[in-house]
């Protein structure tokens, strides 16, 4: 790779990495994302560990999700304190290596111009930033070991080398220990290389071969792998659930993700609220007046420029480009076919976005057959068209805030909640006791309340230095906890008492404090 590739390649991640860093400070931290505390501080214990010697080691989050993500943070936590820059600057960087890997794998398979082509819609593609931004998937760490693993496996086929056919599979090991999903990449990447690279894969099938994959594999899931036998198959049992779908709601979601639409009400308001915000700085003021000269775009072409790539499959059959094509087009759809039969995926773009960046093979394949001048103009259109709608993303975060969901009211209620120096602080409802565990580093004493029992909730109210949050009227994800504990309230002859609302920066009453009294009758 020459300098000036390696310029141009830095350039492109710079510039990617500072895209994501206008959202940074503008979203609150979500409670998945937020999960990675689990594990390092107190009051948010891991699904799974180990102990060794005095120490918990976390070794699963959940049941499907790895705490790979929790190790490298709780190192990280030790030098600065968790906030949001330091919470997403460090995904932001990983996405930007995925870049180079990509940039690496196409111009190992395809050719230079392919290579920068696709890198540059990946670096433009709106879902691909705001999923590394705020990496509540996640899925940060599954493109870089996704991506990192296929260079390696590209190496070995052109080289030979074991070693790097041991780090490949070491590398799809410690996907799947990242999250247990990453077996729906995996399912797509191998058919997609049993159906276009045949002879390829007969060439390197030994014995030899398969036993350095299979043991590097291993030892990369070995903590995935050890929990299921801890727990036998508790990843598979908890999560494989095949039943009734909603097949039309999976395709828009999957049309929505590839459009860059589908975060819009979901990470940005949809309303400015009682004070809409004003831009402080000269690019929010460009971003604002960008967004009205182009006329508010939420939508990308890309879905129509893979579409008509696969259909020019007809034309370029005899050509170099066919490979890639299909390669795009089956691992995409292999991928996709479990979340489309499993009951609860596919319906989020956290899980969509797992196809990326084999949607682009086809584009990118497509564009480099074609003379420099038309190719050059098509993917500047197109990255033009990435970039207005993320600029769109920008603009509504700027004048309506976030959503509920990633509030920007955690850190001042994080704050309040400090200086009460409550002896409990009963959550009662979903998003954001995480948050207020990670934020206050263990030191906030949370619980989440238990609706399903009658004697937990009336213990959790007879002490008078108990403080309660919920999230305000017509914004709680699980009112019924809410109701439930004024019920319980009610019977017990216990008074709520109001102590704050916290608002959001657009002025959204968004929290409510309160703490419970007993009647005097």
């Amino acid at each position: 790779m020459s300098s000036a590739t390696r310029c141009g390649l830095i350039a492109v991640a710079v510039t990617f990495v500072a895209a994501g860093m206008l959202f940074v400070p503008r979203l609150g931290i979500e409670a998945d994302e937020a999960i990675v505390a689990n594990g390092i501080y107190d009051h948010g214990a891991a699904w799974y560990s180990w102990k060794i010697a005095s120490a918990d080691v976390p070794v699963m989050l959940i049941s499907y999700l790895g705490a790979l993500k929790t190790w490298f943070y709780n190192g990280l936590f030790l030098f600065a304190p968790p906030r949001p820059i330091v919470l997403r600057f460090p995904m932001l960087l990983f996405a930007a290596a995925s870049l180079w890997f990509f940039f690496e794998l196409l111009d190992r398979t395809i050719g230079r111009r392919s290579a920068w082509i696709g890198t540059l819609l990946l670096a433009t593609d709106t879902s691909y930033l705001l999923l590394n931004t705020a990496d509540y998937g996640p899925v940060t760490l599954q493109f870089v070991l996704k991506l990192a693993a296929l260079v390696l496996l590209v190496r070995f086929h052109q080289n030979g080398n074991r070693k790097d056919l041991a780090w490949s599979f070491f590398l799809f090991g410690l996907g799947m220990w990242d999250k247990a999903v990453f077996a729906w990449v995996l399912f797509g990447l191998a058919i997609a290389t049993i159906a276009v690279f045949p002879r390829e894969l007969r060439k390197h099938f030994s014995r030899a071969n398969i036993a350095v994959a299979g043991l590097a594999m291993l030892a990369g899931a070995l903590p995935l792998v050890i929990y299921n036998i801890a727990r036998p198959l508790e990843t598979f049992r908890s999560n494989a659930h095949i039943g009734q779908i909603d097949f039309p709601h999976k395709v828009e979601i999957l049309k929505q993700t590839t459009e860059g639409y589908v975060l819009f009400g979901f990470l940005t308001a949809v309303e400015p609220g009682p004070q809409p915000g004003e831009p402080k700085h000269w690019y929010q003021s460009l971003s604002l007046a960008a967004s009205g000269w182009m006329g508010h775009p939420r939508h990308n072409v890309i879905l129509w420029a893979a579409i008509a790539a696969v259909l020019s499959l007809a034309l370029l059959w005899n050509s170099p480009a066919r490979r890639p094509i299909l390669f795009g087009l089956i691992a995409c759809a292999v991928t996709w076919l479990p979340m489309v039969l499993t009951v609860g995926a596919g319906g989020g773009a956290h899980h969509v976005i797992l196809l990326w960046p084999f949607q682009l093979l086809p584009i990118a394949a497509v564009l480099a057959r074609i003379p420099l001048a038309p190719a050059a103009l098509v993917t500047a259109l197109l990255c033009g068209s990435n970039a207005a709608v993320t600029n769109q993303y920008y603009a509504e975060l700027i004048r309506n805030g976030p959503t509920v969901r990633w509030t920007d009211a955690m850190d001042p209620l994080q704050r309040y909640l400090t200086d009460l120096h409550p002896r409990q602080i009963v959550a009662a409802d979903w998003g954001f006791m995480e948050t207020m565990n990670l934020l206050s580093e263990g030191e906030l004493p949370m619980t989440y309340i238990d609706t399903g029992s009658d004697q937990a909730i009336a213990s959790q109210l007879r002490d008078p230095l108990n403080i309660f949050v919920a999230h305000t009227a017509g914004l709680a994800y699980h009112p019924g906890e809410r109701a439930a504990l004024e019920d319980a309230a009610r019977r017990e002859q216990y008074q709520e008492e109001p102590i704050t609302t916290i608002h959001d920066r657009n002025g959204r009453p968004t929290f409510d404090v309160f703490r419970f009294r007993k009647l005097h009758l």
